[in-house]
């Protein structure tokens, strides 16, 4: 492997290689040879909660990357929610090994942000980190994390960076989101630390600043904050990031690459992102920040009033297609999803006049292009 890989890649410890993803009974096999002797506190320095619905061929690997962290003083919380794969055994195993490692079954399906918040309430320690089950971190992502938040400037919430794999777990880019960083000149390989509402300011180019498993948050002010909201699905993460910003504390981005974000077929965000409603989450969601950004005081700029413009349009383009865009999605999610739909708010009255404005001349500059090129051919 190139050295240039092996900086982004994962560190598998103790000489022996990883199971291949797909293989839970390899996976079995291959922790019978590790072992991992740790006292355990009473209550842990962070909680990482692992969300887990049916992802046996992957889980090993995820758990095994928190064993290899740098870092000791944490707990992991399993939440499975109602999974039929054999995850649940694979859970239990890494808990007979190891004392940090605790798991929660529900008896129903939750749903994904439900099962969120139900890992949330069982953890215990004072800084919180999710980890999907089908992604992993690197080794030192829990302790560079844990150094950011306790710095003396005490930063509500703590992101690193992510890089994003196939379905293998070899890196093949930079998260998305750090274009956002780099189109407004900061230096994503250098430690960032600036108030919420200068990050708020870049959330809004349909690109998440940082990846759902890339955050630590003070569990008790998660808990605070009510933890994700569960009006909505696969975008709770992008909401709570806004909500986090809206609050203008001091927010870090660290430069520190701590989690493998697996791309792969069949996984929940790529079913989601088929799915067409993912469109009405993602602009509900983007127009409630924005509602709540204004009552709370926070500057409007320019490019935040042509934004709220832009997402209230597409907003009543969705609307007027109807309702057939929800078709497929679980009822209790459709149900929630409805009832925030009817919430909406309109902008304030100077986003609709410059909208409208801007809109307008955009409409004379278009009939005026057209007539140009008509007049140009002799007409039509």
């Amino acid at each position: 492997m190139p050295a240039t890989a092996l900086n982004h890649r994962m560190s598998f410890c103790d000489g022996h290689e990883r199971p291949m993803a797909g293989t839970v009974n390899a996976a079995n096999d291959y922790y019978k040879v590790v072992s991992v002797t740790t006292t355990m506190k009473q209550t842990a320095l962070v909680s990482v909660i692992v969300p887990v619905y049916n992802d046996g061929a992957y889980l090993a690997i995820a758990l095994e990357s928190l064993l290899h962290q740098s870092l000791g003083d944490f707990e992991v919380v399993v939440a499975d929610d109602a999974s039929s794969d054999g995850s649940v055994a694979l859970a239990h195993a890494f808990g007979r090994r190891d004392p940090r490692f605790r798991v929660v079954v529900n008896d129903e399906n939750l749903g994904m942000t439900r099962n969120w918040n139900r890992a949330l309430a069982a953890a215990q320690g004072k800084y919180v980190v999710k980890l999907d089950a089908d992604d992993a971190v690197r080794p030192e992502t829990l302790q560079r994390l844990v150094d950011a938040m306790e710095d003396a400037h005490g930063p509500m919430v703590s992101y690193c960076r992510t890089l994003s794999c196939d379905a293998n777990l070899e890196p093949f880019s930079s998260y998305l989101g750090e274009r956002a960083l780099i189109r407004a000149g900061i230096e994503p390989m250098q430690v960032q630390c600036r108030p919420g509402h200068d990050w708020y300011r870049l959330s809004f180019d349909d690109l998440q600043l940082w990846h759902s498993n890339a955050q630590m948050h003070r569990r008790a002010t998660l808990l605070e904050m009510g933890g994700w909201d569960e009006s909505w699905g696969c975008a709770a993460d992008t909401d709570l990031i806004l909500r986090v910003l809206e609050r203008n504390g001091r927010v870090c981005h660290i430069p520190y690459a701590g989690v493998l974000y697996r791309h792969r077929p069949g996984s929940v965000s790529d079913q989601y992102r088929r799915q067409t409603w993912l469109a009405w989450e993602s602009v509900l969601i983007h127009l409630d920040s924005l509602n709540r950004y204004h009552a709370a005081g926070g500057r409007l700029t320019t490019p935040l009033r042509k934004t709220w413009w832009r997402y209230f349009a597409q907003w009543g383009r969705l609307r007027a297609q109807g309702e057939d865009a929800l078709a497929g999605l679980r009822p209790d999610l459709r149900e929630r999803l409805l009832r925030r739909a009817h919430e909406v708010a309109a902008p304030p009255r100077r986003v609709l006049v410059e909208g409208a404005a801007r809109q307008f001349l955009w409409n004379v500059m278009t009939a005026t292009t057209r007539i140009g090129g008509a007049d140009a051919t002799g007409g039509v």
